[in-house]
């Protein structure tokens, strides 16, 4: 068969009525304009793929630091969730809860709050296993942190519980 040939067969199955069944809405099926050649938009580059939320899950569960560096990390951690108001079990990890309100020990202010990104930050360079989310709302500031079943050993060496 000629490439004329298969065209013409093509555009006679296209003039055709619609095929049976429903169409959706970017159905070549329900576009009233005029026959004619369609604007097709192109782009030199291709749209960034959507972030993947879930590969902490994914991720080699290996810390990259050793020796003075491990040992100063994991005492800044632990110093940090010494200041936690309650620490709650969530699935996957736990959650830390620092309080701003009146008579609140630790108070839960910008400072706190830029020193806990700092830290999951710098945790997330090394880590990559880990997933930390932080929220900050009016009387509080809430840290959630969660491994892989992999990781339930560091987890409880950062944070005192298993995954």
């Amino acid at each position: 068969m000629t490439f004329e040939s298969r065209l013409a067969g093509v555009h006679a199955d296209l003039s055709g009525p619609a095929p049976a069944g429903a169409c959706g809405p970017d159905c070549g099926c329900t576009i009233t304009a005029a026959p004619g050649p369609v604007p097709v938009r192109l782009s030199r580059t291709r749209p960034a793929p959507e972030p993947d939320l879930e590969a902490w899950r994914r991720a080699p569960v290996a810390c990259t630091l050793g020796g003075a560096e491990l040992s100063e990390r994991t005492e800044r951690w632990r110093t940090l969730v010494g200041r936690a108001e309650r620490r709650e079990p969530i699935p996957d990890g736990l959650r830390l809860v620092f309080f701003s309100g009146a008579g609140a020990g630790a108070g839960a202010g910008p400072g706190l709050a830029a020193e806990v990104a700092a830290l999951a930050a710098a945790e997330q360079s090394c880590c990559a296993f880990f997933d930390f989310t932080l929220r900050l709302a009016p009387d509080a500031l809430q840290l959630d942190v969660r491994a892989p079943a992999g990781a339930a050993e560091m987890l409880a060496d950062l944070f005192g519980v298993t995954a």
